[in-house]
């Protein structure tokens, strides 16, 4: 990561970092002799999940079996799920971490459970990375038209409702042609935090990307607004 420009974003917390291997999730059962209720008892006796399956119907993998509250030593798995399209895994800590956990469990149940698994049958990887930031840059105005556009909208509904609402920008999304891909990973977008005022520059993001590449994106993101936009005043 760059580290030759001055850096105003700071981090508040990371809300999810998930990574989804994705596979036929049947080629785990090869040899036709893993169990489910098993699995689940293994998995909760390994990691000590505090929610789990545990009637018939909670073993659907259309649906999703889920495993939530888990702890791998300091590491904590927020959610662990098992779905026909494969499995995927959260944290709090980066999507680095829960790869490597990911990977990790999958080897313990090959060894434990009598899981066929090899890293190959991964086809792809999906990864989402979602945090909260504040930074003294104004994120999302991007062009003074976006300023112009706000005062004359906050001119006029002070004028109709009777009643001072200063409009900004709050947020921005970049994402994929859906027409291309009916099925693709998450936008990338930066909005104003939820319930929290516009003057604390509190920010939330989202991104399928590895944590490590959504925040040096985000801190380009600043840097060039800092350099570039003519409604930066430091």
């Amino acid at each position: 990561m760059r580290q030759d420009r001055e850096i105003h974003m700071e981090i508040s917390s990371v809300l999810l970092a998930r990574f989804y291997g994705l596979f036929e999730i049947a080629e785990l059962n090869r040899t036709g002799t893993v169990y489910y209720p098993e699995v689940a008892a293994g998995l909760v006796e390994r990691y000590g999940f505090t929610k789990y399956p545990t009637k018939p119907e909670d073993f659907d993998e259309n649906k999703g079996i889920e495993f939530t509250g888990g702890r791998s030593g300091k590491r904590v798995i927020e959610k662990l799920v098992i779905l026909s399209s494969g499995i995927y895994l959260d944290t709090g800590i980066d999507t680095a971490a829960s790869e490597n956990l990911w990977f990790e469990l999958m080897e313990w149940a090959v060894q434990t459970l009598g899981v066929s698994f090899t890293p190959e049958i991964v086809t792809r990887r999906v990864y989402v990375s979602s945090l909260v930031f504040r930074t003294d840059v104004p994120m999302l105005a991007l062009h003074p038209m976006c300023a112009e556009i706000g005062r004359i909208t906050s001119g006029q509904v002070e004028k109709n409702f009777g009643r001072t609402l200063d409009y900004e920008p709050a947020a921005i999304s970049i994402t994929f042609d859906p027409t291309v891909a009916k099925i693709g990973t998450a936008a990338f977008t930066v909005q104003r935090r939820e319930g929290v005022p516009f003057d604390e520059n509190k920010y939330f993001s989202s991104a399928p990307l590895k944590t490590d590449t959504h925040l040096e994106l985000l801190q380009m993101w600043e840097s060039a607004i800092k350099t570039t936009s003519p409604l930066w005043i430091p």
